[in-house]
């Protein structure tokens, strides 16, 4: 029979529990509410800890703070006229074209592929397959006005995020003030530790990246230009943007112009497809490990897992976010995991042994 005395503990321990339960409940449903803010806050932070290791740069290279603030306001203002007057007009103009010109080529590959299987019969069936091709094409590139439109229509977000960003890369100083009121002060040095830790690691994130978006930007604009390929600057500067995004952003690059390149020839497609692949195994095994090193040190599985949850869960702006989050969750990791002094003293005996042997 169950003790009367042992049930009353079990409900007071629980009705004891029940605030606590309530007020973590609503701590993450108002979080959730204010999931937009919380997204624009993290992308204002990361823009505001690129424009700080540009001006760090661009400081190192004039000697003159005043003048590397004018030259990096500059470079973004310029940089929005590129987009605003070249690379989305450019990029519309060739999307409508596609529509226009690619279903009829591809009608016209499939016959030339029906008569090909009349006389060579082991050339495969690949009608349907085309079929679908251009269907998928279709909406695809149907899309990309109405998504050049929307991102158009969100200037005021963009807007409200880069100047927030502005802020918070004048005076990071007294931000982190205000967020160490909120930590209790027996934390606050592991708090700027951490903070350290994490800032390392994503400048080396953005410097690599930064210089693989250059190289990659510039490598395919000269490529398509000798290849031949129409509005080769403006898919040269969509390739180096989408070069932020881990793994799939290259994919996305080769979209566009590799669909241009079939509406010329065949060839073309052959050529485009191979030059995007070159550049992105120079830009994923010499560029990137040479700028980034040991600085950022992130597996490729943890990057892929954080861009599949990220974009599962916030979106666009979890895909731009996953690598800035997989550092921070490595930086956090190695900080709270306990180090194994055993082992390496161990390490440190074994090669003292090792020494003394010699």
């Amino acid at each position: 029979m169950a003790n009367p005395d042992n049930a009353d503990n079990g409900w007071s321990q629980l009705t004891r529990g029940a605030p606590l339960a309530v007020i973590v409940a609503a701590v993450l449903y108002i979080l959730y509410q204010l999931l937009p803010v919380l997204e624009l806050l993290a992308v204002a932070a990361l823009i505001a800890l690129i424009l700080r290791t540009l001006l760090r740069l661009l400081q190192k290279l004039v000697k003159s703070q005043d003048i590397a603030v004018l030259l990096l306001i500059g470079l973004i203002v310029g940089f929005i006229v590129v987009l605003a007057t070249i690379v989305v007009p450019s990029v519309t103009f060739e999307s409508q074209k596609l529509l226009a010109t690619l279903p009829t080529y591809l009608n016209r590959l499939t016959g030339d592929v029906g008569q090909l299987r009349q006389r060579f019969t082991f050339i495969p069936d690949i009608s349907q397959a085309l079929i679908q091709l251009r269907n998928l094409t279709n909406e695809l590139l149907s899309g990309v006005p109405v998504f050049l439109g929307q991102a158009f229509s969100l200037t005021l977000e963009l807007l409200a995020t880069l100047i927030l960003a502005l802020y918070m890369a004048y005076d990071p100083n007294s931000l982190v003030k205000g967020i160490l009121r909120l930590v209790p002060r027996r934390h606050h040095q592991r708090f700027k530790r951490i903070l350290k830790a994490c800032e390392t690691r994503l400048r080396g994130w953005i410097f690599g990246t930064g210089i693989a978006m250059i190289f990659l930007g510039a490598g395919a604009t000269f490529g398509l230009l000798i290849l031949g390929i129409p509005s080769a600057l403006p898919f040269g500067i969509i390739a180096g943007i989408f070069e932020i995004i881990p793994y799939f952003g290259s994919i996305i690059g080769t979209f566009l112009p590799a669909l241009v390149a079939l509406s010329i020839s065949p060839l073309k497609l052959v050529f485009v497809l191979i030059l995007f692949l070159v550049m992105n195994q120079i830009d994923a095994h010499i560029v990137q490990p040479l700028v980034m090193g040991q600085q950022v040190n992130i597996h490729p599985v943890m990057v892929i897992v954080t861009f599949l949850v990220m974009g599962k869960l916030f979106g666009f702006i979890g895909v731009l976010l996953a690598v800035p989050a997989a550092a921070v969750i490595i930086t956090l990791i190695d900080e709270f995991t306990p180090k194994e002094p055993a082992l390496e003293q161990v390490g440190i005996e074994s090669r003292t042994d090792v020494k003394s042997n010699e």
